[in-house]
């Protein structure tokens, strides 16, 4: 791995974890990107595990599911309080 590709690994991980600090969440097109910057930068003689990456794509999939859950689940939840309190019943 040449000091050119750790750099902007680096910057775009630095880039990367200021913007969704600022918005906390991981998209699917940042991991995505994290992903292809990985596969660009390995190393040619030992290259990343492919039941590794699968992993990680699993992982990412689950984690994107349970985060959609857990808005519908909060919207949900907002929507029930609004209708509790118009309705002035107490949750």
């Amino acid at each position: 791995m040449s000091i050119s590709s750790v750099s902007s690994a680096t910057t775009y991980a630095t880039t990367s974890a200021s913007s969704s600090s600022s918005t906390s969440s991981f998209s699917a097109d940042d991991f995505l990107s994290l992903l292809v910057e990985q596969l660009q930068n390995q190393d040619p003689l030992n290259p990343t595990d492919t039941s590794e990456i699968m992993s990680q794509m699993v992982s990412f999939a689950s984690y994107q599911q349970q985060a959609e859950s857990n808005t519908a689940l909060s919207e949900i939840s907002s929507t029930l309080n609004s209708i509790a309190s118009a309705l002035d019943i107490s949750v």
